[in-house]
């Protein structure tokens, strides 16, 4: 017999990625670290070859640490072109 310890929280990377006037799409991804993730999301970004003279509003992305329900710091990426639903899409395709 042996005390129940409960397990800990999953370490994971919680993903928003949001434009003005539009829907804000999110993400959970993990087994990753939030430098791996950060630089993993910007070079699909820039495998899209957008123009850096692209009109329109900015699209952010920000990538929080989560431990359980807990947040730890964020980091953020930003740039035009590209809609938060598209965003999504291209991470979703390559992840799975």
């Amino acid at each position: 017999m042996k005390l129940y310890k409960e397990p800990a929280p999953p370490y994971l990377m919680r993903v928003n990625i949001k434009r003005f006037g539009d829907a804000t799409e999110h993400l959970t991804i993990c087994e990753t670290t939030q430098e791996d993730c950060c630089a993993y999301i910007k070079r699909l970004i820039e495998k899209q070859k957008l123009s850096p003279f692209q009109k329109g509003k900015v699209t952010s992305i920000e990538i929080r640490e989560a431990h359980g329900s807990d947040n730890g710091k964020s980091v953020s990426l930003s740039f035009k072109g590209l809609s938060p639903l598209e965003v999504q899409e291209i991470i979703l395709l390559e992840l799975e």
